[in-house]
């Protein structure tokens, strides 16, 4: 998720006066960038068509070319920044070999995505409009690629034999409830905790989780 300033000017253009690739894909970054940008700012009906169009230099024709409406670009808007976001949470070794380890620092990564200010801010404005929009807020989760994510390093201790993963899309949830829900809720009202309180609180919460999933 970022903050940088939207690039402004002429589009590049190739052989027959269309787009080139690049400058297509330019286009769309800046296009998913505005757009989400704007549903922080305004919500999903606070703000038009024309004002994503207007504010990001992409003309009405490329947006819809691409979406059949606003939901449709706002759901992708969502999805790519926070695979954008996601993509931090790859640890740069192997995930270490004892279990309660490995998930702390995943752990670790984890909040400090979730309680960047900016992933709060997208927090509290799908909350609060997510009951008027019960289809794109339930298409938005089915595409949660952050439990995806959780999977993956849960199913890596299973096939180490550390933890038994019966159910894990569950058993992600859980962990993410564990570890993302008091923390979260706190920095949404008074702040984030400071770093030793949440480094407690996140040890106390992987011990919890592994007392109902580790291996005999």
């Amino acid at each position: 998720m970022s903050g940088a300033p939207l690039e402004h000017g002429e589009f590049k253009r190739g052989p027959g006066g269309r787009p080139t690739r690049e400058e297509a894909e330019r286009r769309h970054r800046s296009l998913l960038a505005t757009a989400f940008r704007l549903f922080l700012e305004k919500g999903w009906d606070g703000v038009s068509v024309e004002e994503i169009s207007r504010q990001s230099g992409v003309a009405k024709g490329f947006i819809y070319a691409r979406y059949t409406d606003k939901g449709a670009l706002f759901v992708e808007a969502i999805e790519r920044l926070m695979a954008d976001a996601i993509g931090t949470l790859h640890l740069a070794e192997p995930l270490p070999d004892d279990v309660e380890q490995g998930l702390c620092a995943f752990g670790r990564k984890l909040l400090d995505l979730v309680l960047q200010p900016e992933a709060l801010a997208f927090h509290r404005q799908f909350i609060a409009d997510a009951g008027r929009f019960p289809e794109l807020a339930k298409l938005f989760v089915e595409r949660n690629r952050l439990l995806d994510m959780m999977i993956e390093v849960l199913r890596t201790y299973a096939d180490r034999g550390a933890i038994k993963l019966s159910e894990p899309r569950t058993m992600a949830e859980h962990f993410a409830i564990l570890v993302v829900g008091i923390p979260r809720m706190l920095a949404l009202l008074v702040g984030r905790e400071p770093p030793a309180a949440e480094e407690r609180r996140l040890r106390a919460a992987v011990r919890l989780f592994l007392d109902g999933c580790r291996a005999d």
